[in-house]
This record gives C-alpha cells, structure tokens and sequence, in this order.
C-alpha cells in the first residue's frame, strides 16, 4: 500500500529532535526522502502524519 502525506516528520542524524515538512499535494515518503536529499540531507527517520 502506498501512502501519500502532506505532512512529514523527520529527523537527520545526530538530531534528537524531529523536523516536520508540510507539502502542498500529498506525496509518497519516496518523493519526501528525494525531496529532502537535494536540500537538507537523508533523513534517518522519516514518518507521516495523518489528518
């Protein structure tokens, strides 16, 4: 099952805490760990949130 979001939390390495990243569309974690790779970095943990 493919999950679409538009809200995401992650959290990059040697971070305790989590980010959260809201889009506009709801976009799979694939499109969210590409989107986050070209800016900021890998995420280690990366989770939706539904609402």
């Amino acid at each position: 099952m493919i999950v679409r979001r538009r809200t995401w939390f992650y959290r990059l390495a040697g971070q305790r805490f989590a980010h959260v990243i809201t889009f506009e569309n709801p976009i799979t974690a694939a499109k969210v760990k590409e989107a986050l790779g070209r800016t900021i970095g890998m995420p280690v943990e990366l989770w939706g949130r539904s609402t």
